[in-house]
């Protein structure tokens, strides 16, 4: 005997249910940027790769309920008890899939927000297209009047509304931020970032020559790139004002190209103190909380020059975040008229554009030194703080040999004839390797430096013993260097920035909060 109306749901819940299936499944597949910390090894199906195979069988499994529902109304007893049994299944899976995906969103914090909307913006097209396959073979044939019309209008707008998307560009060309200009040891590389692909150029004045360089691969302009960079000479650029371009490159071919705007910024003035007393603003570890962090560099006053210790964010998976988080920060609080001295944290060490970053960046090395007057810099790359077998970096690091070759380059440095302080994300140098740090560390001691700015901790305060004998052993063998941990976020609501100010006697540090509190406020001798 067969039984009409076989389903345990009605038809609208179980299309809301087909919906709520396809939107937990489209967000937890853009989640995957975070999917290892499901641990794999634990996990059943092989980790969250397994829970989004089964959220796409539950997808699957109710759009095959869906399709019966509206073409085979009609079921025996026992298909009807099978049915039923597979659309609760279902709607289990959904639910759980759902809790997970809000769970991640309120736990993962605003730098993995961002690039899980940037991993769903990618896969948006393909979502969009299933969806309208979806909506035109399985719904619109059983819709009729006006809702079957206002369905198949929706839907052919949005096609169209998607092939303009892709065949022009809706918005409009601009800039980023102000440029981000990096001491790169060797020059200066001006740097700023669009929202769409284009070349760029710099343009200036100097001896009475006007010069307009373009960012160049081998004679050919670069145009393929959200981030730009031009490198320039010291002299060029000291103390005298440029300004940046760039041409909007929609498609690049063969035989022409399709070129969309060109953009240019105003004059910026380029300051380069070389003086006696510099100041130095020192910001590490914002990851994301851009916010916050400018609030807190407010509350510090001027300065002459900015020092990055990294952690912009998360990871690098994508130049949108190196674009945003680094370059858009780096600008804003530079004001494309300070130099900046960049040294690289252990966050931008990870995800596919991370090893595009330093070129990206105009930087030739990630370890290098530079002088600021009678101040000299040694800037060091600490690099990835676990070792390269660890689960998190996915098989692709290999920063045991290129530590090592960081300390033979240190090995051959001479020893400055200013005063000296390294700079380095993690003071630490090389944590994952404790023979590399302490061989780094006597050569640090050799060279005079007096001290050691470093962020990674998220804490502001100076090295003490107080709480780990390691750091005692550090400051046994080191009583001639002073480190310095320089704040960084806690939160995306909460941030500490730090000042520098040196002088012929010694090193003012101070820092404040977001709040307006003062944190640090000290004066140490060289």
């Amino acid at each position: 005997m067969k039984q009409k109306q076989f389903f345990f749901l009605r038809t609208r819940v179980l299309c809301v249910n087909l919906v709520l299936a396809l939107i937990a499944s489209s967000l937890f597949h853009a989640m995957r940027v975070v999917w290892v910390f499901y641990n794999p090894a634990t996990f059943f199906l092989g980790g969250a790769r397994g829970v989004f195979c089964l959220s796409l069988l539950a997808v699957a499994v109710l759009i095959l309920l869906t399709a019966l529902k509206f073409y085979k109304p009609e079921a025996t007893q026992k298909r009807q008890k099978l049915f039923k049994a597979l659309g609760i299944i279902s709607g289990v899976l959904t639910a759980v899939l759902t809790v997970v995906d809000i769970v991640v969103l309120i736990f993962s914090g605003a730098e993995t927000d961002y690039a899980i909307m940037l991993y769903l913006k990618r896969d948006l097209p393909y979502i969009f297209a299933f969806l309208a396959v979806l909506i035109l073979v399985l719904f619109l044939p059983k819709l009729k009047g006006k809702l079957r019309n206002a369905l198949a209008i929706t839907v052919c707008a949005c096609i169209v509304l998607s092939c303009l998307r892709f065949a022009f560009p809706l918005s409009l060309y601009r800039f980023v931020s102000d440029p981000l200009v990096i001491d790169t040891g060797k020059d200066y590389s001006v740097v700023f970032a669009t929202n769409d692909c284009g070349t760029a150029f710099v343009k200036y004045n100097y001896g009475g020559k006007e010069y307009k360089t373009y960012a160049a691969n081998c004679g050919r302009r670069i145009g393929d790139r959200l981030i730009h960079s031009i490198n320039v000479p010291y002299e060029h650029l000291k103390n005298n004002s440029y300004e940046v371009g760039s041409t909007h490159i929609i498609e690049e071919y063969s035989y022409g190209s399709w070129l969309g705007r060109t953009i240019s910024s105003g004059q910026y003035n380029f300051k380069v103190n070389e003086g006696k007393e510099q100041s130095f603003l020192v910001v590490s570890d914002w990851h994301c909380a851009l916010g916050a962090a400018k609030k807190a560099v407010a509350e510090l006053g001027d300065y002459d020059s900015v020092i990055m210790l990294g952690d912009p964010a998360a990871g690098m998976d994508f130049e949108e975040e190196a674009a945003k988080n680094l370059v858009g920060f780096g600008g804003d609080i530079s004001h494309g008229e300070k130099p900046v001295i960049y040294v690289r944290g252990n966050h931008e060490t990870r995800g596919a554009f991370a090893n595009r970053l330093p070129d990206y960046l105009g930087l030739e090395s990630l370890y290098y030194s530079t002088r600021f007057g009678d101040y000299s810099f040694l800037v060091l790359d600490s690099n990835e703080d676990k070792e390269d077998e660890h689960i998190e970096y996915g098989s692709m690091n290999d920063y045991s040999l290129y530590r090592r070759q960081m300390l033979s380059w240190l090995n051959e440095q001479p020893k400055s004839e200013g005063k000296l302080i390294v700079l380095s994300h993690d003071w630490y140098i090389s944590r994952p390797e404790l023979d590399v740090s302490r061989a780094a560390w006597d050569k640090i001691d050799e060279l005079g430096a007096r001290f050691v700015i470093s962020g990674h901790t998220h804490k502001c305060e100076f090295l003490d013993d107080s709480e780990d004998e390691n750091k005692a052993e550090y400051l046994k063998a080191y009583p001639s260097v002073t480190t310095y941990f320089d704040g960084g976020h806690k939160g995306n609501s909460y941030y500490i920035a730090s000042k520098l100010t040196l002088t012929p006697s010694g090193a003012h540090f101070e820092a404040a909060d977001n709040k307006g509190e003062r944190i640090m406020d000290k004066t140490l001798k060289w």
